[in-house]
């Protein structure tokens, strides 16, 4: 059975300014309403700032992640405040190292001070490199600092609900340097009427989760979380491989199918886990999945937008 909050909640998000973030409170004003988001959440993202949700009831006002440090009334919290990969070329490994640990410590801080409430993170596929060996900062630093965090969800799932949910590969509204990956890529090229070309002659597959899907389960598990202890589980909707995704933004926007070259002797490039538990949760809490379709639809109708 599910215990249900019955004070008005104080949700605690980190990295709403984030793309994930901002999808978080995106779907929470969808379900609960624009004068709901801004009295139950509280945004913290780097800064005190405005963050622009596309909402037509104006941005949501965060504070900055020092103000977590004053927090001890919270009813749930989803932390997704974490410098991404691409950051370690910019700060240097041990600086990147400091930051995201100081980013941790104070979330750790805010758990500590809120014992029972509901925790959420999400983590990455690629933090599955350590999970039978010892995390090494030096060569991997991003995976191996998830690693960490999930051990903190890990030990504070003693007297909570605490759930890491593993990224591999993602799709929706507000998707950030759409370019930088396949699917943004091929969505790209899709919008300008190109013929998609996948350049890799070897196998690539790949794990997807609709980001405002995974949102509304979030928000869904801190309304009624289920009994203390940890879940680590893979937000995976679709394994797909580049050819079949590109096959089917081809065929959605009226494209020629696609070229590709690929050479099944060679090992493919597999990057997926498995979606049997993110699919039960989804059953369990009945959240609506839009299909495949729909999802690219909104991711490029997103992209389009934003380039305008």
């Amino acid at each position: 059975m599910f215990s249900t909050m019955v004070c008005t909640p104080r949700l605690v998000l980190t990295g709403a300014s984030g793309w994930f973030g901002r999808t978080a409170l995106w779907e929470y004003e969808q379900i609960h309403g624009p004068e709901a988001l801004r009295r139950d959440v509280i945004a913290c993202a780097s800064s005190a700032k405005e963050i622009e949700i596309g909402s037509p009831y104006g941005p949501v006002q965060a504070v900055g992640l020092d103000a977590l440090d004053k927090i001890d009334y919270a009813n749930g919290l989803i932390h997704l405040a974490f410098l991404t990969r691409d950051r370690v070329a910019e700060f240097g490994v041990e600086r990147y190292i400091k930051e995201n640990r100081a980013i941790t410590a104070r979330v750790a801080d805010l758990i500590v001070r809120n014992p029972g409430i509901p925790i959420i993170t999400t983590s990455s596929g690629a933090a599955a490199v350590f999970d039978s060996g010892e995390a090494d900062h030096i060569s991997n630093p991003y995976a191996a600092l998830k690693q960490e965090e999930e051990n903190l969800w890990r030990i504070s799932g003693a007297e909570r609900m605490a759930a890491v949910f593993r990224v591999y590969a993602a799709s929706g509204r507000f998707i950030k340097d759409p370019k930088l990956f396949a699917l943004g890529d091929f969505l790209s090229r899709a919008l300008a009427g190109d013929r998609i070309e996948i350049r890799s002659e070897r196998p690539v597959i790949r794990s997807y989760v609709h980001v405002g899907t995974m949102m509304r389960l979030f928000w869904a598990m801190l309304a009624a979380p289920s009994k203390a202890g940890f879940r680590r589980v893979n937000a995976v909707l679709h394994n797909l491989s580049l050819v079949e995704l590109a096959e089917v933004i081809s065929e959605h926007w009226g494209l020629p199918d696609p070229i590709y070259r690929i050479d099944p002797s060679l090992p493919a490039d597999d990057y997926r886990g498995d979606s049997t538990l993110f699919l039960q949760l989804l059953q369990e809490y009945a959240i609506d999945v839009p299909g495949l379709a729909e999802q690219l639809q909104e991711t490029a109708l997103h992209m389009h937008a934003s380039s305008h």
